[in-house]
């Protein structure tokens, strides 16, 4: 074999290599009420407070850490997770999860290692219900991108991008690793997170039957509740994120404040899953025959370990619950 033909063949494996080092077949994104999770190029689940701040470069200063992502893209300056919400900014529950999308879901764009440019084939977001008129917005997302992340220019290309409905990938993901103990009935998921929380039931064939969805109250709810007990004991209404911290940290505190409002907590949860179970009975009564198990999912899951109790496993928490839709979906 001649050299020229050795070097052209070398160059050629170089180049095979180099492209397939820019390639991610699949990236999973949920941009959830309280967590922004995905999956990055090493197979790991990132998640990081659902915040978002648009930084004022004159006299805001911002840095990344592991909890946050910074960006800067069309000419705005931005934060993602731990720093925003430290910051002040914006819980994207009070927000569009597909307005936000364009901007939150740069967090997830990160090159293979070593790479400062990456080709996305199957860009997967979680979205509460995939046939939404809205959801052809996303397809503004597919395209290419140039954008500075943590630091680090990036060009990005999304090729396509697929609205996945919550619930769906648990659902799939459970069935595929036996949790549901017979798949010979109507199954369901019921996803709780902050600011709403939604049940499902899939079919014997594993078809999602959208008539049985049913949209409920997240832990928002739960901490309105809590706050209107312990209105009395402040000036003004407590802050229903500092609620929400205290209830996710398990130490049920009001910041730093001092102020413990566990008694709060245990009535008000109380009430907040005799809701929700009311409204699922009611919605499912003509699936409650058949019904097989229901797998609880989402940050806010463990909050209903009285619900697993008094359904005697009937509705169960699944094993790591908050990652078991993103785990999901990456394999998808």
């Amino acid at each position: 074999m001649t050299l020229s033909k050795i070097m052209s063949l070398t160059r050629t494996s170089n180049e095979q290599t180099a492209n397939t080092s820019l390639i991610r077949p699949v990236v999973a994104f949920d941009g959830g009420n309280r967590t922004i999770q995905w999956v990055n190029p090493i197979g790991q689940v990132r998640q990081i407070p659902s915040y978002l701040k648009t930084i004022d470069t004159n006299w805001e200063d911002v840095e990344p850490d592991d909890n946050s992502v910074v960006i800067e893209f069309e000419g705005e300056t931005f934060a993602v997770g731990q720093v925003a919400k430290d910051m002040s900014g914006t819980p994207t529950f009070q927000g569009d999860k597909i307005e936000l999308a364009r901007r939150l879901v740069l967090a997830a764009l990160e090159p293979n290692p070593g790479s400062d440019a990456l080709r996305v084939e199957r860009l997967l977001i979680s979205l509460p219900n995939s046939r939404n008129a809205s959801t052809a917005m996303l397809k503004d997302i597919e395209g290419t991108y140039e954008f500075t992340r943590n630091g680090q220019e990036i060009v990005a290309t999304v090729r396509k991008v697929e609205p996945i409905d919550e619930t769906k990938a648990a659902y799939r993901f459970a069935t595929q690793s036996g949790l549901f103990l017979s798949n010979k009935q109507v199954n369901g998921v019921l996803d709780l997170g902050g600011g709403t929380s939604i049940a499902r039931l899939y079919s014997v064939s594993g078809s999602l039957m959208r008539e049985a969805d049913v949209i409920l109250p997240g832990t928002f709810d739960l901490a309105r509740k809590i706050a209107t007990r312990i209105q009395r004991d402040f000036p003004t209404t407590p802050d229903l994120s500092l609620i929400m911290d205290g209830i996710e940290a398990n130490d049920y505190q009001l910041g730093t404040t001092g102020y413990s409002f566990t008694a709060a907590f245990d009535s008000a949860r109380d009430e907040w899953l005799a809701d929700i179970r009311g409204q699922i009975k009611t919605r499912w009564g003509q699936w409650l025959p058949n019904l097989g198990e229901v797998l609880m999912i989402g940050g806010s899951a463990p909050l209903a370990y009285p619900l697993q109790e008094s359904s005697k496993g009937r509705f169960k928490i699944a094993p790591n619950p908050q990652s078991i839709s993103i785990v999901g979906m990456a394999g998808a």
